[in-house]
């Protein structure tokens, strides 16, 4: 069973718990086959905490609430943009939006569920996209989490870039120059020790 994690950050409460509602109806329709993920849905009222969670329960989905003003919390959004390069960040407002920062989408307020629904299922499509599976191994790139027969772990950025590009190897060998110019952008290789480190807690 998949697990989404959905973080909402913004004080309306009235507004996540329908947004919540909305994805819960998604996930349990009959014979829907995204009734096997498990939905993890929290609140959260502000940035510092939010960033704060995101390092031990990194979510797929991110919804943020905006006010009318320029550039409203564009450097949170950065901040979570470079932490979960591969989550889906959506903008949530009733104003035009006014910042730089590409959002993935927009859920206008006040909510219709006719143009909200379609969103949010392209949210968990591109979720459930992020996950890979090779033999017991299964690698979820969106919140860096890896399940095995062992359990459950939570990766850094490194070790799951590392991870991902030796599943999509999978059976190839992989030169450690290739590695260390795709996971680390260098081609130095008198210094290795970083990527023997990185591979030991692989195995």
């Amino acid at each position: 069973m998949d697990t989404i994690r959905i973080l909402y950050v913004g004080r309306q409460y009235e507004i996540a718990t329908d947004i919540e509602t909305m994805l819960a109806e998604q996930v349990k329709g009959k014979g829907d086959p995204r009734r096997s993920l498990t939905i993890t849905f929290k609140q959260i009222t502000n940035q510092k905490a939010a960033m704060s969670l995101t390092r031990t329960e990194p979510p797929s989905i991110v919804l943020i609430e905006l006010d009318g003003k320029r550039n409203s919390r564009l450097s949170f959004c950065q901040s979570l943009r470079k932490r979960l390069p591969n989550s889906t960040i959506f903008a949530v407002t009733d104003h035009a939006l006014n910042t730089p920062f590409a959002f993935d989408a927009v859920v206008e307020l006040p909510l219709c569920a006719e143009t909200v629904t379609p969103l949010l299922l392209k949210g968990l499509q591109n979720s459930a996209l992020n996950v890979m599976e090779c033999g017991p191994v299964r690698l979820n790139v969106a919140d860096r989490t890896v399940t095995t027969g062992n359990g459950n772990y939570h990766m850094t950025p490194k070790q799951c870039a590392l991870l991902q590009l030796l599943m999509k190897n999978h059976r190839q060998i992989v030169r450690r120059a290739d590695i260390m110019e795709a996971i680390w952008n260098t081609s130095y290789m008198e210094d290795t020790r970083t990527l023997d480190v990185h591979i030991r807690w692989l195995r």
